[in-house]
Order: C-alpha cells, then structure tokens, then sequence
C-alpha cells in the first residue's frame, strides 16, 4: 500500500516477525529513511479477537511517526532512543478516531 504523507509517498509493507527481527516484540516500525511503515502480520499467539483492531491501532501510531518525519521533526526530537516521545504518538494514534468524529459533527474539517 502507498499513502501520501506531507506530499511524500510512503510504502505499507506486512510482515512476519520471524522474517524481520526489528518486528521483534513490536506491532511496527517506520524507517524515515526508505519512507517505509513495517506492519507485523498475526502471530499464533496473538488474540484472534482483538488483533484486527490492535493493528490498526499500531498502523495508526507508525503513520502518526512518519507524519513528524515528514514535518522536520525527526531524530533528536525529545525521545532520544527513537526520535519521537512515545506516549504523545501514542495518545494521538488512539485518540484521533474519536478527534475526527467530533471534528466532523462540528464542520471544522
């Protein structure tokens, strides 16, 4: 999948985690480098009840990332480890379905 992001085309790719050792306990990653978002494919321990919504969830957090890449906001940006503070990419991912619904009850979009 490509999405546009800040004018710049990204690549949505899914992966096994066994196949790519960075999905190693994680749900995704964003390479600003190759403009790439990794998704991990289901594992057999994963909840088959609920992973269909935890990876749009994951989805939404790596697109949020790469929405700061694409703004300038990149490395050296308060997390020094990543790059991005986790828990404000976090709050925005889980947050925003419920933000863009009010946005459009409210016509500001």
């Amino acid at each position: 999948m490509k999405l546009s992001i800040l004018g710049s085309e990204w690549t949505i790719e899914y992966r096994n985690a066994d196949a790519d050792p960075i999905l190693d306990g994680r749900g995704g990653y964003t390479d600003p480098s190759a403009a790439l978002i990794v998704m991990a494919n289901k594992r057999k321990d994963d909840d088959v009840r609920y992973f269909k919504e935890i990876q749009k969830r994951y989805l939404r957090h790596e697109i949020v990332h790469a929405f700061l890449f694409e703004s300038g906001l990149g490395p050296n940006f308060e997390h020094s480890q990543y790059g991005h503070e986790e828990t404000m990419i976090d709050w925005i991912a889980i947050q925003f379905p419920k933000m863009l619904k009010v946005f459009e009850e409210a016509g500001c979009l």
